[in-house]
């Protein structure tokens, strides 16, 4: 499994568990706070976590192609 395909399947778990939460909250009579608010919670951590993950794989991509084209530079002189 590729990266992005990982990231799109974690990213769909976490958006079925968020509106899960949701849909807990807003049409159970009893006990919906039960189950709703632990269902949101995790479906919200895991899509600002996995969206937070790709943020840092993104700057460290980057600070790593800074770093590669200096010293590139460096060995040229």
């Amino acid at each position: 499994m590729s990266s992005s395909t990982g990231f799109v399947f974690s990213l769909a778990i976490g958006f079925i568990f968020l509106v899960g939460g949701i849909a807990f909250m807003l049409f159970l009579d009893e006990h919906r706070f039960l189950f709703g608010i632990p269902y949101t919670l995790l479906g919200l951590l895991i899509v600002v976590g996995m969206l937070d993950g790709r943020r840092r794989r993104r700057v460290r991509e980057a600070r790593e192609a800074a770093e590669a084209a200096e010293q590139a530079q460096l060995a040229e002189r």
